[in-house]
This record gives C-alpha cells, sequence and structure tokens, in this order.
C-alpha cells in the first residue's frame, strides 16, 4: 500500500531554505540560522529535522543539510527564485521588493506549474539577486513542451529583433561594460550576424560579442 508523505510545514521550509543559502556563504552556523530563517527556529525544531534526517549540528554549532534535506531545499530555492524572476521580469516589480513578494510565492507553486514557469522564462540560470538558480527536469530535456517567452541572445535568428529581459552573469565588470554600451534590461536589439562573433545592434550602436557573452544576454522575443 502506498503512503502519501506529508506536506512539509512552512517552518521547515524556511529553515531549510536559511540553511542552503548560508551553506552557498559557508556561514550555516545555529546563530546565523536562527537570524535568517523567516520563522521561530527552536532547539525543538532543530532536533526534529536532525531526528527526521534533514540535518545534521557538527561541533554543536555548525548546521549541515544531509541529502534528503538538501533535495528538499534545492526545490525550495529553486521555486522562490523563479519566482523572484518571474515578479521582475513578467510583473515589472524591482528588484528589492520581489524578495518579499517571492516569499509568499513560492509556497503556492506546485512542480508542474514551477516547470512552466521555468520554462516560459527560458529556463533562467540566475535569479535577479545573482544568485544560481538550481535546475529541473525540465531544464535537461532537449524538447520543450512550452514555448519560451524568453531566450538567451545567442538563439536569435540573424535579423531577429528582441527586447532584453535581463543579463545573467555573476562578473561585475561585464555586468557593467554591457551597461555601459546600453544592453541592459528593457532595451531594444536586433541580431545583424552569428559568425565569426555575434554583431548586435543595440539603438544605433553595433557591438560585436563573443558566443558566451551573448548567451548570458535573455530577451523577450518580438
Amino acid at each position: 500500500m502506498n503512503t502519501v508523505k506529508p506536506r512539509m510545514s512552512e517552518a521547515v521550509a524556511e529553515v531549510l531554505e536559511a540553511i542552503w543559502t548560508l551553506e552557498e556563504s559557508r556561514e550555516s552556523t545555529i546563530e546565523n540560522v536562527r537570524h535568517h530563517a523567516a520563522t521561530e527556529v527552536s532547539g525543538d525544531l532543530l532536533a526534529s529535522l536532525q531526528t527526521e534526517g534533514l540535518i545534521v549540528i557538527e561541533g554543536g554549532n555548525r548546521i549541515k543539510l544531509l541529502p534528503e534535506g538538501r533535495d528538499a531545499a534545492e526545490q525550495i530555492i529553486r521555486r522562490h527564485r523563479l519566482a523572484e524572476r518571474l515578479i521582475c521580469d513578467v510583473l515589472g516589480s524591482h528588484v528589492e521588493d520581489s524578495e518579499a513578494a517571492a516569499c509568499e510565492f513560492e509556497h503556492l507553486l506546485a512542480e508542474g506549474i514551477t516547470s512552466s514557469i521555468c520554462t516560459l522564462l527560458g529556463h533562467p540560470r540566475f535569479c535577479p539577486h545573482n544568485k544560481p538558480i538550481p535546475e529541473g527536469d525540465c531544464c535537461k530535456k532537449t524538447r520543450e513542451d512550452v514555448k519560451p517567452l524568453v531566450t538567451s541572445c545567442d538563439q536569435l535568428s540573424v535579423g531577429q529583433s528582441a527586447r532584453i529581459a535581463y543579463l545573467c552573469t555573476r562578473e561585475h565588470a561585464l555586468l557593467m561594460k554591457l551597461s555601459n554600451l546600453g544592453i541592459a534590461p528593457g532595451a531594444s536589439l536586433k541580431l545583424l550576424q552569428r559568425w565569426p562573433s555575434y554583431v548586435i545592434q543595440c539603438d544605433e550602436t553595433e557591438i560585436a560579442v563573443e558566443q558566451d557573452v551573448a548567451r548570458n544576454i535573455y530577451v523577450w522575443q518580438v
């Protein structure tokens, strides 16, 4: 007889999300988790997470996600960061306003809806705060069931016009360089050439970029 796994409580989800985020910066201590989690982190709650095999506390202070906890946290982080991307890129909210809204939105997303949102957004790799978005099964499929609304610039056809949705890079120097050239969210562009380098027309300026750079420019197709 199959048993249905109970839905994870919001408190547990918030703690796992905080641990994942802190592990990215290698600061996942009990004190930091209590400070960053959007819920009260009691000793009983931490003990329960250990009993369930989701976390382990090392040295009496450092918290580490175990494989089952990491899998659960990965899905939570994926929903949250995709929600941020959706709120900024589709709804037009400012990046600083997306965090609180995403916290509410992530709890409403089922896996099927999450995959559809990811596909519609062109399987973004980073959230608006430039943190990586964990891949889902939809990102790994070669065939997409839903046509993306957003795609990377290197996927455009020569002569095709588009509007820049966001820049997907963690390199601050590259972000500044592209912004100084007028390649920024909201700007219109047209792909003029694909080889030997990609040539993009942005307003009246023609800019040559490597494929790796073009791949990091995500656009709304028009």
